[in-house]
């Protein structure tokens, strides 16, 4: 041990390959000794048992933010995140076993979350106990084998009725263009917002889906990219939306004072849609007119494959899915008719 210039006491020890400093102010070197040593066997306390799981979430998030956008960020992760960290703050990483992550799973399953939220909760703690094993920091990932229930819940999907689908068909100027634009098209809410003049061919009646616009807090950000790649299509334009479509058109089709220099802001589409459906009394999502369009497809005879282009799903399981659930829904009305009739 020596002390340095500025009066401090210094010692300088291996431990597990590293060389680790250890620094005294005592005025001694006796009395800086026993601090030194108590310090020491701290250190070792400490690294006997390893890192915080906070310490490593808190790593984890800083280094998987780099690699996406904010927007994806605050949709598909910071809530699960969130849960997670305050459900295992303050305990030591090496210590947190399958039955633990299996008790955290199993209160979302108690507060009836459905099946996809508590998956996403799943990969998020799986990617956190990964970076653990990659980094060293464990030597196992405890979440490997959880598995979920086959019986969750599922998140409900609703379809439109056919009276809010007539009326979403029955108005089409100003904001409720958006709408009747949507259940046309089958367009997301951001593929919808993000249509400008360059992306509508009303010659050939198509419309080229090749951009959209999401929203990082109120912010509308223009992206020349789409959710996957089968997303980027060609969506025609049915002859009902040809009749109104606007012939002379700059910039953003959808925009915030109509002029199409900015698409809408989160803030200003969420006023105009709840504006909306309050006028025509609705109530209906984005979403739910994109199901909408499929229940027209369905309805029109068009093949899952061709449903499966038209409405820029990667998977035809997804659009198989759909097509099945409006197939029950259908059989469930004409039960409703059947038990209903009466000679």
């Amino acid at each position: 041990m020596k002390q340095r210039k500025d009066g401090r006491w210094c010692k300088v020890i291996t431990l597990n390959g590293k060389r680790v400093y250890f620094y005294s102010t005592e005025s001694t070197e006796k009395k800086a000794e026993k601090d030194i040593m108590r310090q020491i066997l701290t250190y070792e306390e400490k690294e006997e048992r390893g890192k915080t799981f906070d310490d490593v979430a808190d790593e984890w998030d800083r280094q998987y933010r780099e690699k996406i956008p904010d927007w994806n960020y605050n949709k598909n992760i910071r809530a699960a995140f969130d849960r997670i960290y305050t459900f295992f703050a303050g305990r030591d990483l090496k210590e947190i076993t399958a039955v633990e992550v299996n008790i955290f799973i199993n209160q979302l399953i108690i507060k009836c979350y459905s099946k996809k939220t508590i998956a996403n909760h799943k990969s998020v703690l799986n990617m956190i106990f990964n970076y653990a094993v990659v980094n060293g920091y464990i030597r196992y990932n405890p979440v490997r084998d959880i598995r979920l229930p086959n019986n969750l819940p599922k998140s409900p999907r609703k379809m439109p009725s056919t009276d809010e689908l007539k009326a979403v068909l029955s108005h089409h100027k100003g904001f409720d263009f958006l709408p009747f634009f949507m259940l046309l098209t089958g367009c997301r809410k951001s593929e919808a917002l993000g249509i400008t003049d360059k992306s509508v061919d009303l010659k050939n009646r198509r419309i080229h889906i090749t951009h959209h616009v999401i929203h990082s807090g109120n912010r509308p950000i223009f992206e020349p990219v789409l959710k996957t790649e089968s997303a980027e299509r060609d969506v025609i334009i049915l002859d009902k939306l040809y009749e109104v479509f606007p012939r002379k058109f700059k910039g953003f089709l959808f925009s915030m004072n109509g002029d199409g220099k900015e698409p809408l802001t989160s803030g200003a589409y969420d006023c105009r849609w709840e504006s909306y459906c309050k006028r025509y009394n609705l109530n209906i999502t984005a979403h739910q007119l994109r199901h909408g369009y499929a229940t027209m497809l369905f309805e029109a005879g068009i093949d899952e494959k061709d449903a499966q282009e038209l409405m820029g799903h990667s998977d035809i399981n997804l659009t198989r899915q759909i097509y099945t659930h409006i197939r029950t829904e259908r059989k469930t009305e004409t039960e409703k008719k059947l038990n209903a009739f009466s000679f």
